[in-house]
């Protein structure tokens, strides 16, 4: 039988039940001490994110060159501000690597795609193979770093909320389908132009939702950790 020693009751026990009241009141402290303690440092950085966001939804449509137009001050703007958003985003991702180490990984991802997209835009490639040897990495850097992201809320949540950590993988799922959708609506482009051209409005639209759906997430994870904390 696996018993354990209780040093400061000089006693043994054979399981969980056969344990003091006084100790398992004990561990039960403890474990929601830790818990408070996840939640203050989520609630800190995660409402920090949720903010962040709003920015970055600006940044895009400032950003946007189908809008503004290339060669535009706005234009201009909007890119700087989306790349500094995009690093300062995988920044306050890494100080939660503490309460889920995914975090780390999401935050380096977000940083390399930000200063990858930098480099396209500071570069200005013309070649649209050179675009493809750059812009390819990126995209695939960004999916990385929503993935880890992503998959990071959902496991800090399992113990808070199980129905809503669930919600961040049903995202990252349709987060897929968009890019999926974007791609082959450049591609559609050599079959028919009006084609490509309802197809990538659909999906840009599309994204338009989970930008909204991710923001309202956030606020809700950042208010449950900060009333738990």
């Amino acid at each position: 039988m696996d018993e354990r020693y209780d040093e400061k009751n000089q006693g043994t026990w054979a399981n969980d039940a056969q344990m003091p009241d006084i100790l398992k009141d004990g561990n039960i402290l403890a474990k929601e001490t830790a818990k408070k303690e996840q939640a203050e440092v989520l609630g800190k950085w995660l409402w920090i994110l949720f903010w962040l966001i709003i920015p970055s939804a600006i940044a895009g449509i400032l950003s946007n060159e189908n809008l503004v137009g290339k060669e535009s001050g706005v234009y201009i703007f909007g890119t700087l501000l989306s790349m500094v958003v995009g690093i300062l985003y995988g920044v306050i991702l890494l100080p939660m690597r503490g309460v889920e180490e995914k975090y780390r990984i999401a935050g380096i991802f977000s940083i390399l795609a930000a200063v990858l997209s930098m480099g396209l835009e500071v570069i200005q490639v013309e070649s649209p193979l050179m675009v493809l040897v750059i812009g390819l990495p990126t995209l695939i850097l960004g999916l990385i770093a929503k993935y880890y992201e992503f998959h990071s809320h959902a496991a800090v949540l399992r113990e808070f909320d199980l129905e809503f950590s669930q919600k961040w993988l049903t995202l990252w799922k349709w987060y897929c389908v968009i890019i999926a959708g974007m791609i082959v609506s450049t591609l559609v482009v050599l079959i028919s132009f009006l084609l490509a051209a309802l197809l990538i409005l659909a999906f840009t639209i599309g994204t338009a939702v989970i930008a909204i759906v991710q923001l309202v997430y956030l606020y809700k994870m950042a208010k449950l950790f900060r009333q738990y904390a």
